[in-house]
């Protein structure tokens, strides 16, 4: 990183939520599909969350008396269009009777033209068509659909996206966050006064030519003084804050409440809820947990952690009856009726990651892969693209090239994937042939135990 005296501001200090949303706009409309090479989701290429999402699906839609009329689901913010592809394939192979999967119509709605294009694309879904359809729209501007016609409505890793301000308590006085984007004009790769015209004029179509620069912006933070009065539930929001420990950051993920009042408008009302899926501080004990993080930076894009404690206590206020939160590892395992951990999570307990050069680490992860596929069987194929990363010597990058080819068609789809504990433990002596030793991550099968974490909340 620069030094901070070599950097020149974007723009005014301003309140987090605005300058994290004008980025994160620019990020996704310049990267389109192509912003699934920045980060992974618990859906972009695994099936077992959409699995346990439809049968839940399925076994509540088959109780009801009339299941003859079409009945609608959404998914905000489509991904890759994985998550839909493996919902529609489990919900019809579960289906064997025809009670549900035929009146399902299923609605991917993204406010990117490309990554609807890419959804679309998605083999897994393909196989579904005249199930599904696409619709280009703002989030913020649901109104070309009725209210009251929705059965269903799902959304994956969006809430961290949205809209959040950010709290700091002491004592008796509430102080809101202030973000102010720097960058060194050396980096931009043209006149600095004309990046900060498109940059503040989120000019996509010139900025598309230059996306490696959104990573090279420095975030400086203070603190201002604020009245919470005129927030959104703000009673809500005061009860919650009088819980909260003084000196910690607490993200207010305004956006996220914004969805949940839109769903309330829009699910039936003998719909089966919003269900909504992302990582951040499970309950309030983990938000006043001294020096946890609260946001994140991809690529350039800028997230907030979830405050889900206080999104419950939003949902209840906005008129949602029923509010369901469970840890999504605990959601997917009894699926699974076992326990699960992610590919990702195992390979840092092995005793040399922490220290591996980059290279040689990848080389671990597809060994562990290749000792995983002994056990671990996917009902759909499909090749899992692990190229090298820039640097690499020659020789680990003909290593890697040919574990990557040898993966299974149908072995583990990706490195944040799920797997259990009995596949596992079918494989505990190739693992421990490549340095993995049980009691270090036979724990964490138990659940989580960091401050963050990845959670499920069901809304009805």
């Amino acid at each position: 990183m620069n030094s901070q005296a070599q950097l020149l501001p974007l723009g005014d200090f301003k309140p987090a939520d605005e300058w994290q949303t004008h980025v994160n706009e620019i990020f996704y409309g310049i990267q389109g599909p192509g912003i699934h090479n920045h980060f992974q989701t618990y859906v972009s290429q695994d099936h077992r969350l959409a699995h346990a999402l439809a049968k839940d699906y399925f076994e509540q839609a088959r109780k009801r008396t009339n299941n003859a009329q079409p009945r609608f689901i959404m998914e905000w913010g489509v991904g890759n269009g994985n998550l839909a592809g493996s919902f529609l394939s489990h919900l019809q192979s579960i289906d064997t009777e025809g009670q549900v999967y035929p009146h399902t119509r299923y609605i991917l709605c993204d406010f990117s033209m490309e990554i609807l294009k890419g959804a679309r694309d998605n083999s897994r879904l393909k196989n579904h068509a005249g199930k599904f359809f696409t619709i280009q729209i703002d989030a913020n501007y649901m109104d070309c659909f009725r209210d009251q016609t929705v059965d269903k409505i799902i959304s994956n890793e969006i809430w961290d996206d949205l809209a959040t301000k950010v709290l700091l308590k002491q004592d008796d006085s509430l102080f809101e966050e202030y973000l102010q984007p720097l960058i060194d004009p050396d980096a931009v790769g043209m006149n600095f006064d004309k990046f900060i015209k498109l940059f503040n004029e989120k000019n996509l179509d010139s900025l598309k030519h230059c996306p490696q620069v959104l990573p090279l912006i420095f975030w400086e933070r203070t603190y201002q003084r604020v009245d919470i009065d005129d927030w959104p539930r703000a009673e809500v929001l005061q009860a919650h804050v009088d819980r909260l420990e003084n000196e910690t950051p607490v993200p207010i993920n305004l956006g996220a409440l914004a969805t949940l009042e839109r769903a309330r408008k829009l699910l039936s009302d003998d719909g089966l809820g919003y269900t909504g899926m992302d990582y951040g501080m499970h309950s309030l004990q983990e938000l006043n947990f001294s020096g946890r993080p609260y946001f994140n930076l991809y690529g350039g894009q800028y997230t907030f952690m979830v405050n889900f404690e206080l999104l419950g206590d939003w949902a209840r206020a906005t008129g949602y009856s029923s509010v369901e939160k469970e840890y999504q590892h605990r959601y997917v395992g009894k699926h699974l009726q076992d326990r699960v951990i992610s590919m990702v999570e195992l390979v840092q307990t092995h005793r040399d990651a922490p220290d591996m050069p980059p290279w040689d680490r990848d080389i671990l992860m597809l060994k562990t892969l290749h000792a995983l596929n002994k056990a671990y069987q996917s009902p759909y194929e499909s090749r899992m693209e692990y190229p090298a990363m820039q640097g690499t010597p020659n020789a680990q990058r003909q290593q890697i090239t040919e574990l990557a080819n040898s993966l299974s068609a149908n072995g583990v789809p990706d490195t944040v994937a799920y797997v259990s504990e009995k596949e596992v433990n079918q494989v505990s002596a190739d693992l421990a042939g490549l340095g993995y030793e049980e009691r270090h991550y036979t724990p964490l099968f138990q659940g989580p135990v960091e401050p963050i974490s990845f959670v499920v909340m069901n809304f009805r």
